[in-house]
């Protein structure tokens, strides 16, 4: 298996509670992967379809 590293800050996510994956708003077809202080601050991401979040 793989690891899940989180896109923003690349920290494995692997038993961190607040953590996501879901599928890119955009292209449907991508995993974006998040830790919890990645999405406590905001930070940016872009999927390799080029979306960007958070808006």
């Amino acid at each position: 298996m793989t690891k899940q590293l989180c896109m923003s800050c690349k920290k494995e996510i692997t038993n961190d509670p607040g953590s996501v994956i879901f599928t890119c708003p955009a292209c449907d077809k991508n995993k974006i992967i998040r830790c919890k202080s990645c999405r406590e601050i905001c930070a940016k991401y872009t999927c390799d379809c080029g979306f960007t979040g958070p808006n």
